[in-house]
């Protein structure tokens, strides 16, 4: 069995990343007499687990100790009603007779030798929690006093090696955040987290957002700048976070062309973690000056001539009124051309006509 002062070593040499924290734990474990032991990061709003450490602990699947650690688990109730600090053990919530009955202990009995535990919630970081435990056997039978007390010294010092190590320690995260930003390709590019704020962006959306004219960052929320497209913007990010694509259009200050916004959600339900990608939002400007995109949707869909020429004029940002005032056409003879546009194109409505016909202009 370990020593203290042989786990204090340990605890150095973690926060420097001189070994793993799985060696820490495992050593913490073996220092209490203990057959295994945890450290993770959970959110407390999706109950999600950010990020863990554990020499033996089953996480992920159906067993997973991730998936029954709020559903069923008395002792993450026991610590979400109390502040960070406690130090929890069954002795304090739930009697021996209760054990066995719960569906939780049904649980861990058929996936491991493990009864009692000693944990704590050591600290909160906004949503975010840091949980500590060890976890004892049947064999092992309840922590002792004097275990319990020095529990309650060394959950801090464990706190703390785990924020050091975080500091220390390249946020492979972050790197891997940075993999969904390319710089080289012709899009704005925006990374959102569960909760919808931005967590990366790529230099052309950086410049789109320093420019102001289109999309704008308040709080680190994506909006934009036109009014018009705001409650159409919100709705679609709305439906990509919810995890279904979704596609929308900006109107730009400018009065040219509307610019495309598409929504592809990635990781809605924040399996993967906090810092990297919900969703992600691209904005593209269709290149309306390399190409007449008239001949090319008379092509594509039949338009007539003046279909074409109608075309033309709406992917210039024309409403309906302007395109009638530039074509020298009533507004009843350019909404029965639409109508035509719509049906022939497999569109119903502006937006949506729009949003395919522009799309056909990018690369």
């Amino acid at each position: 069995m370990k020593s203290l002062e042989t786990v204090y070593q340990d605890l150095i040499s973690a926060s420097a990343g001189e070994i793993s924290f799985e060696t820490l734990i495992d050593s913490t474990a073996n220092y209490f007499g203990a057959g295994g032991g945890i450290v993770f990061e959970l959110n407390r709003e999706t109950g999600r687990i950010i990020d863990f450490a554990t020499p033996n602990l089953l996480i992920g699947g159906d067993d997973g100790y991730d998936e029954h650690i709020n559903a069923i688990n008395p002792r993450m109730r026991f610590s979400m009603r109390h502040v960070p600090g406690h130090v929890a053990y069954e002795g304090r919530f739930i009697s021996e007779r209760a054990i066995d009955r719960h569906e939780f202990y049904d649980w861990l009995r058929g996936v491991s030798d493990y009864r009692h535990f000693l944990g704590s919630r050591i600290y909160d970081d906004g949503d975010v929690s840091l949980f500590y435990s060890v976890e004892f056997s049947r064999k092992h039978g309840h922590p002792e006093t004097e275990k319990i007390d020095t529990f309650r010294r060394l959950a801090p010092a464990i706190g703390n090696a785990w924020r050091l190590r975080k500091r220390m320690a390249p946020d492979e995260a972050d790197l891997g955040l940075q993999a969904w930003l390319p710089d080289h390709l012709p899009w704005s590019i925006f990374a959102l987290s569960v909760s919808g704020e931005v967590t990366g962006i790529n230099a052309s959306a950086r410049n789109m957002a320093e420019i102001g004219d289109v999309i704008e960052i308040n709080d680190r929320l994506l909006g934009t700048v036109d009014r018009r497209s705001r409650q159409a913007f919100a709705n679609a990010l709305r439906q990509g976070l919810a995890g279904q694509a979704a596609e929308t259009l900006i109107e730009t200050k400018a009065g040219g062309p509307p610019l495309i916004a598409q929504i592809l959600p990635v990781d809605p339900l924040g399996f993967v973690g906090a810092h990297q990608v919900a969703a992600l939002v691209y904005v593209r400007q269709p290149l309306v000056d390399t190409c007449n995109i008239g001949e090319v949707l008379g092509r594509l869909y039949g338009f007539t001539l003046a279909e074409q020429r109608l075309a033309d004029v709406l992917v210039s940002g024309a409403d309906q009124t302007m395109a009638a005032a530039e074509l020298g056409l009533s507004r009843n003879t350019v909404r029965n051309r639409m109508q035509s546009m719509y049906a022939k194109s497999g569109t119903r409505r502006h937006s949506e006509f729009l949003i395919k016909v522009l799309g056909i202009l990018q690369p």
